[in-house]
């Protein structure tokens, strides 16, 4: 860690991304063109849309970024098959990566298009969603990933924690980069809580990074209040409307 930081610390310009954020296209609050302009107000170089199995905003965040001068990743945080659902950011995509896979085949049609796979708030006490210890361990048996969350903003215990910066370290060759996100739903009050530095200042010094494992998940304690009528209209979004959306087939 002390040599990534002495590579950061050489670089000309070290750049600031937000690897893990939501669009009212599957269960944000905001549009794609507010979410930009949040990370700009945020001083944000990159932003992710990483909306729920389905890349429905990327063309518009791209637009809102290319005006604003916040380079826009394509990205989708697909959900895999059963029994857990795992979820899995594939970034840097062309097209949408189909949900309900298995985890390795998920991450294996990641790559295939080029994208790079990312495991997102690993290790979660609530099963669902979250890959665990001994999943994880059969994955790299299987396929290697691109970078894992060692920052996130979901809850978990000091225990978990330790043991995922375990399996980290023990494991870095096969599960990549160290990185992070804010799993940001609400727009300026949530965007950029967790930040990846890299060195460059655009995308494609972001995937390059990833690659080099030359990126640092850090906190950024400068993030507003949620308003409680704001979380409880994302709970709704999340809990009823997007699983609507899925069994219609409208993702």
């Amino acid at each position: 860690m002390r040599d990534l930081i002495a590579v950061l610390g050489s670089c000309r310009r070290v750049g600031v991304a937000e690897m893990h954020a939501h669009t009212d296209k599957s269960d944000g609050l905001f549009s794609p063109e507010e979410l930009v302009y949040a990370a700009k107000k945020k001083g944000l170089d990159v932003l992710c849309i990483t909306d729920h199995d389905t890349m429905a905003g990327c063309d518009a965040a791209k637009e809102a970024g290319a005006r604003l001068g916040i380079d826009v990743v394509a990205g989708e945080e697909i959900t895999c098959g059963w029994p857990n659902k795992v979820h899995l950011i594939g970034l840097f995509l062309s097209k949408p990566v189909k949900p309900g896979q298995p985890l390795h085949k998920t991450v294996e049609a990641v790559h295939e298009q080029g994208g790079l796979a990312i495991l997102p708030h690993p290790f979660m006490p609530t099963y669902f969603a979250s890959v665990q210890p001994g999943q994880l361990a059969k994955l790299l048996s299987l396929e290697r990933v691109d970078g894992i969350e060692l920052l996130h903003t979901t809850p978990v215990t000091s225990r978990r924690v330790r043991q995922l910066f375990e399996f980290y370290f023990s494991n870095i060759e096969k599960v990549g980069a160290a990185v992070g996100g804010s799993d940001s739903h609400f727009g300026e009050w949530d965007i950029g809580r967790v930040r990846v530095l890299f060195p460059g200042y655009n995308g494609i010094d972001l995937k390059q990074a990833i690659l080099n494992r030359t990126t640092l998940p850090v906190v950024y304690l400068d993030s507003e209040r949620i308003p409680l009528i704001a979380r409880l209209h994302q709970q709704v979004v999340s809990l009823m409307l997007l699983p609507l959306k899925r069994s219609l087939r409208r993702l």
